[in-house]
């Protein structure tokens, strides 16, 4: 009951009702759906049998049985969204459709997205490319030499504006700053608050082409619509026709979630075509990797960019002496959580606070709304600390006996 009787809750009863049906289905197809990933993944999250290259072992997809459990999972997982998820968010698009704290709000209007979900050989679901202050007029294509991260705001040393391959992640904690703020009982007390004009974050500032960019399944729906997707362009527009919105309400919180779903279907609906071409190139390759080998002698680096649930994601990897010397993951919570930067330029999360207006101060709930559209994953960069500013512990790790 922590937010019951909210004034910007929207839904009747029955809608309240049919939401909470579906969520608590949810919880149980979020299990199936984690067993049919398993089949090629072995585990999920962080799946244990990939490696540079390929994968391990090729087991269940040389049994027809394993094959035939993924797609009756699979398609138990689509019909939900087609069924439930897409039903529910046309429902909440029209709820919420003049709702202040969910529209106008897109936070940085910067969006930029990676070709990915390969369905075929030479064929990808999504396209690659950016947008620049919403215009879905123009997109560019990426020049990943212009990604950087810098520090000005972030706890660590080297604050300059690095390419990955060149990242720099030695810690530079700061501490505080001293004040006076109200506690629970309305009274004064010392205590700790951020340094906003030092460094105040975990999260490095990443930039593309010196700017703060959004990504996330708002960035990629909207640059594979302004680039007339051919497989993103009719879901949009059957949306945008059952919800009655404008195609610039996607440009919010409420665009942002409607996207996440979107998205969501675009991969239900084509998956299949990705694992039956899967069938057909096992009859004629069962290899599981491509082979490499590390010369101590040379120096290599390479990295990976894709688009994942989140958005964006770039690893970049140096090796030397036949070791890693330096590895940089740049990855989506990052690039919509960033810190300002050494010019001011904010991150998405804080770019869509700015105006906000609460309702119950004692019950922030449009905040949590707007950050929760981006599905944070930012546990690396969360540090319990003691609001009097008291060290709770210390630890140091030898990643050598590791």
């Amino acid at each position: 009951n922590a937010y019951w009787g909210h004034s910007t809750y929207k839904f009747s009863p029955e809608q309240n009702l049919i939401a909470l049906s579906h969520y608590l289905e949810c919880l149980r197809l979020q299990r199936t759906i984690a067993q049919a990933m398993a089949v090629f993944g072995a585990k999920q999250p962080h799946p244990q049998s990939l490696t540079v290259g390929g994968v391990t072992c090729i087991m269940d997809l040389q049994d027809p049985a394993r094959l035939g459990e993924y797609m009756v999972k699979f398609q138990e997982m689509a019909d939900f969204i087609n069924r439930a998820y897409w039903p529910d968010l046309v429902m909440a698009a029209k709820a919420y459709a003049n709702e202040p704290s969910v529209v106008n709000d897109v936070g940085t209007p910067n969006l930029l997205t990676y070709q990915d979900f390969q369905i075929g050989a030479n064929e990808y679901l999504f396209d690659g490319g950016y947008i620049l202050n919403g215009d879905i007029s123009k997109v560019f294509e990426v020049d990943e030499s212009k990604i950087t991260e810098e520090a000005t705001r972030s706890w660590y040393k080297n604050d300059a504006p690095l390419h990955p391959y060149d990242g720099d992640t030695t810690p530079n904690y700061t501490g505080f700053k001293d004040a006076k703020t109200l506690n629970a009982k309305g009274e004064m007390e010392d205590s700790k608050v951020f340094d906003l004009d030092g460094k105040y974050s975990w999260i490095k500032a990443p930039r593309y082409d010196s700017l703060p960019m959004q990504v996330g399944p708002l960035a990629n729906i909207v640059v594979n619509y302004a680039k007339g997707n051919k497989n993103v362009v009719p879901v949009v527009d059957k949306f945008l026709a059952e919800t009655g919105l404008p195609v610039s309400a996607v440009l919010s919180t409420l665009g942002r979630t409607a996207c996440r779903m979107i998205e969501a279907k675009i991969i239900a609906d084509n998956t299949l075509r990705a694992f039956n071409n899967l069938i057909e190139n096992l009859k004629i390759d069962d290899s599981t990797c491509a082979k490499y080998q590390i010369d101590s002698k040379k120096e290599y680096k390479g990295r990976f960019i894709g688009n994942v649930p989140r958005g964006m994601l770039s690893h970049w990897c140096r090796i030397k002496n036949g070791v890693i010397e330096n590895w940089q993951a740049v990855v989506p919570s990052t690039w919509n959580a960033s810190p300002k930067d050494a010019k001011g330029q904010m991150g998405s999360y804080e770019a869509c606070l700015i105006g906000l207006k609460i309702a119950d101060l004692k019950q922030p709930l449009e905040i949590i709304r707007k950050i929760h559209s981006y599905d944070p994953c930012i546990a690396c960069a969360v540090h319990v600390m003691d609001t009097k500013g008291n060290e709770l512990s210390s630890y140091k790790v030898n990643p050598n006996l590791i």
